[in-house]
């Protein structure tokens, strides 16, 4: 019972190939599987960040016209403050 070394070879060439086709096969199904669950979570995601997005537009919008006031508030104080500084040296100049 002599085996030739080429056909020893080649029976364990194809049998690791079997095992490595097999496991390419099983690693691929259970990626395919992970891959759906990402899917399902990066979709999850966006449609809650999408109702976010309306809030933070909201908040944006509230602190523009919360700026915007507050500008206008600092302007007339500053007018009224220079009006005064100006009254007063004028009443200075005049006597």
């Amino acid at each position: 019972m002599v085996v030739d070394l080429k056909e020893l070879f080649i029976v364990i060439l194809f049998i690791s190939l079997i095992i490595l086709i097999i496991t390419t096969t099983v690693a691929m199904i259970n990626f395919n599987k992970t891959l759906k669950k990402v899917n399902k979570i990066v979709d999850d995601v966006d449609y809650k960040v999408n109702k976010l997005n309306s809030l933070f537009e909201i908040i944006d919008n509230t602190a523009d016209v919360i700026n915007t006031f507050s500008d206008k508030i600092a302007t007339g104080i500053s007018n009224g403050i220079t009006w005064l500084i100006n009254k007063k040296k004028k009443g200075d100049n005049d006597e």
